[in-house]
């Protein structure tokens, strides 16, 4: 283990249950935002089965999502 010299600062007992409890709220906080977000996501939840176009929604790579971003400011002198 390479990092072992992290428990000499902070003790096991508190460092280890601090760790997996900031994994569950990242991952409490991707599955709220997936229901959120998407109309697909909480009924493939509660049962349904993927629709066509759901599955492909899914499956589609995310290089495909456009960010827009606010033009750059000229530069001042």
């Amino acid at each position: 283990m390479n990092q072992g010299k992290v428990w000499r600062v902070v003790n096991p007992s508190v460092g280890v249950p601090i760790f997996l409890g900031a994994v569950v709220v990242a991952s409490l906080v991707v599955h709220g935002a997936l229901m959120i977000k998407t109309d697909w996501y909480g009924a493939y939840w509660n049962g349904a089965s993927l629709s066509g176009k759901a599955k492909a929604v899914a499956m589609a790579a995310p290089a495909t999502t456009s960010v827009a971003t606010a033009p750059a400011a000229a530069p001042t002198k």
